[in-house]
């Protein structure tokens, strides 16, 4: 998953960031097949903000799931400012208090944390430019396409790093991670998304 925020702080020099949206990829094993699925939704200015945390729960709180994110600890520090957050089963899945699993990505340079963005840009993985003056200009205008489609890229972006975590821990995860792979890919190929098609770009670009 991948939570879509708002720097409404950043011309003032302020870390002032808001949940807007969050857009989640779905993997699920059916037989011999993983089948994926990518869906997303983004806030506008007059949504009631309580809705964002309404469309998690309805996604990630199948019982016996695994949750990945980047840094997920900052994306609950976002949602928990939203309405309701107290009684959200979504928040209490990202805190490790649900049925579910959980696999929090990180990663450090030195002695400091890297963002999503910059991970993406080690590891050589797409993801999108998070601009806040344009992000902040399309959200106040209700125009939150490019918003929706940055939300997608990244969640695209954090499935790549998990898939290259996975193949990195150990032998059995180096299986699992091929395994997903081959589906995952082929997916990315059919699906009919912007963001599909940008990180279907992204690998050929990498494999030339």
């Amino acid at each position: 998953m991948n939570v879509a925020a708002l720097d409404v702080g950043y011309r003032l020099g302020l870390d002032r960031k808001i949940p807007i949206g969050a857009a989640v990829l779905t993997a699920r094993l059916q037989g011999p097949t993983i089948h994926f699925s990518l869906d997303s939704y983004i806030l506008r200015p007059s949504d009631p903000a309580d809705a964002l945390l309404a469309w998690l729960d309805q996604r990630l709180t199948t019982d016996g799931a695994t949750i990945t994110g980047y840094r997920m600890k900052d994306a609950i520090a976002l949602l928990d400012r939203l309405p309701g957050a107290e009684w959200s089963p979504a928040l209490r899945a990202l805190a490790g208090c649900g049925q579910q699993y959980l696999l929090d990505l990180s990663a450090t340079v030195g002695d400091g944390p890297l963002t999503l963005q910059e991970a993406c840009v080690h590891s050589q993985v797409l993801c999108a430019p998070g601009d806040p003056d344009r992000r902040f200009a399309d959200w106040v205008r209700s125009d939150v396409g490019e918003i929706e489609q940055d939300a997608q890229v990244d969640a695209i972006a954090t499935f790549r790093l998990v898939i290259r975590r996975l193949a990195k821990v150990n032998p059995v995860g180096h299986s699992i991670a091929t395994a997903i792979s081959g589906h995952f890919a082929e997916w990315l190929g059919e699906a009919d998304y912007a963001a599909t098609r940008l990180h279907v770009a992204d690998l050929l670009s990498a494999a030339d």
